[in-house]
């Protein structure tokens, strides 16, 4: 048994999810022994989440009965126990969803029997034959803890563990391979990794060069994420997850090219496809991830916008098109958009006059509680490293309007207060939003950072003023080492 820490609950996806109409219908009973309660929870897994789907209250028969005229997708599900929400594994699979369940609530693996799925007495047999395992590994473990500095007996110790390592390895492959098409079958040999061959090369960088593409190719040979009974398990997010943000390299460029391997796999998938592609641009919109925005507009555009994803409103996709459209412009390796605004005696001032190595653009409003604490480290920053080639482009974000018609002129006093010396920086306002640098720059809150080099592409932004100092240093030693590369 195993915890769900939050099972979300589950109305109106269940329309979409489980209309699988059959007047055969499923029906599925479980008995438990050692279980007082009186309800007990039928849930299953989409994704990264677990959702209801029914709950059953006991019969005078000590039985809870699960039942409906529709047969439930295949998938795993779970039978959640209360008050804890424990929970108990079972697989649903093919036609026949009439089961029976009789296990003890506090030791479900060992004492499970079933009657009317072979899957799921498989399952079992697979569970009880790692439960068999595990005491010994972790005795090992343990061992191997303690005397690791010994080298005999911790050599001694890794290969009993490789043993037994090879040992579930091979029983796995070969119920796999015997009970091909099964669920249980799906989930043993989408928990395998790939078999990666030998390679020849001329020096060992090579040889690792070709382990690691062909390892990229052949990541998902044994799984097929494009199988909707994986999306309804716990396989299918981890695998995806281990891709996308282990294995690929944490750069957009990269991000982007292992999402589209991912999409390409599940495109004939309808339920995954959607799934998948939801999921991605959810993630990525909430990424507090310098740079990730990237990825956001990169699966906006080449899936939302192009109308590939068809379960969206046109009101949704025009949304999620506008927000692309906004940030790619400021994406980190593009020319930042030239804003032309006002020094302090009206003088036009452009941010492309500026000729600096670095220069740091920088957004506030006199009012804001962020920007006060920001102050004395954008002063501190730029007394540092003024004499290094940067300069600081500073935009009071602060305007006129109806009510306050002079509001902006907070600008130059609060120049004064903080220190902002024409010295240090390159101090501009726009106070009647002439340039449109709020939505060009998508300046939504204060303070907001940018640096740019000297032909203005943008390197990094959105960073903290406490770390500002710290990241400068990093971007300009990167910088030298990129020209010496050259």
């Amino acid at each position: 048994m195993k915890r769900i820490f939050a099972l979300s609950l589950f109305v109106l996806f269940a329309s979409s999810l489980f209309a699988h109409g059959d007047a055969k219908g499923h029906k599925i009973r479980v008995k438990l022994e050692n279980y007082p309660a009186k309800e007990l929870i039928l849930g299953f897994y989409f994704g990264e989440k677990t959702y209801v789907k029914d709950t059953a209250t006991v019969d005078t028969d000590g039985f809870f009965t699960f039942q409906a005229d529709t047969l439930l997708p295949c998938g795993v599900y779970l039978l959640v126990l209360k008050p804890d929400n424990n929970f108990i594994q079972m697989l649903i699979s093919g036609d026949n969803q009439e089961i029976t369940f009789t296990t003890d609530a506090k030791d479900s693996v060992e004492k499970m029997k079933v009657k009317g799925s072979d899957d799921n007495t498989t399952f079992y047999e697979y569970l009880r034959f790692l439960n068999k395992q595990r005491p010994e590994m972790d005795t090992l473990r343990a061992q191997f803890g303690r005397m690791r500095s010994n080298v005999k007996d911790s050599t001694r110790i890794v290969q009993t563990m490789t043993d037994i390592d090879k040992q579930v390895k091979k029983y796995q492959n070969e119920l796999a391979v015997k009970k091909t098409g099964t669920m249980t079958a799906k989930i043993i040999k989408a928990s395998l990794e790939p078999e990666v061959p030998e390679f020849d090369g001329k020096t060992d960088d090579e040889k690792l060069m070709k382990r690691r593409n062909w390892y990229r190719e052949h990541f998902f040979d044994n799984a097929d994420i494009a199988d909707p009974c994986l999306l309804r398990s716990p396989v299918l997010q981890p695998k995806v997850d281990q891709y996308v943000q282990k294995f690929a390299v944490q750069h957009p460029d990269s991000i982007n090219q292992a999402i589209d391997f991912v999409i390409s796999k599940v495109k004939n998938s309808p339920e995954s496809y959607k799934y998948l592609l939801i999921n991605f641009l959810n993630f990525y919109a909430k990424s507090n991830i310098v740079g990730m925005d990237g990825v956001y507009v990169h699966i906006a555009n080449k899936y939302y916008c192009t109308g590939e994803a068809n379960w969206v409103t046109k009101e949704d996709r025009e949304k999620i098109c506008d927000n692309a459209r906004r940030l790619e412009p400021i994406l980190i390796g593009k020319i930042a958009p030239n804003i032309t605004v006002l020094d302090r005696n009206s003088k036009p001032t452009a941010l492309w006059d500026v000729d600096a190595d670095y220069t740091v653009l920088f957004f506030w409003d006199p009012e804001c509680s962020h920007c006060k604490k920001a102050a004395p480290l954008m002063v501190d920053f730029a007394n540092q490293f003024k004499a290094r080639g940067v300069k600081v482009f500073a935009v009071c974000t602060a305007v006129n309007t109806e009510k306050e018609p002079t509001k902006a002129s907070d600008c130059w006093k609060s120049v004064e207060e903080k220190g902002f010396s024409d010295f240090l920086f390159l101090n501009t306002w726009d106070p009647y939003l002439r340039s449109h640098y709020k939505t060009i720059f998508d300046v939504k809150t204060t303070p907001q950072i940018f640096i740019l080099d000297r032909k203005h592409e943008i390197l990094m932004k959105r960073i903290g003023s406490e770390q500002l100092s710290k990241v400068m240093e990093e971007v300009m030693k990167f910088q030298e080492e990129k020209k010496m590369r050259k």
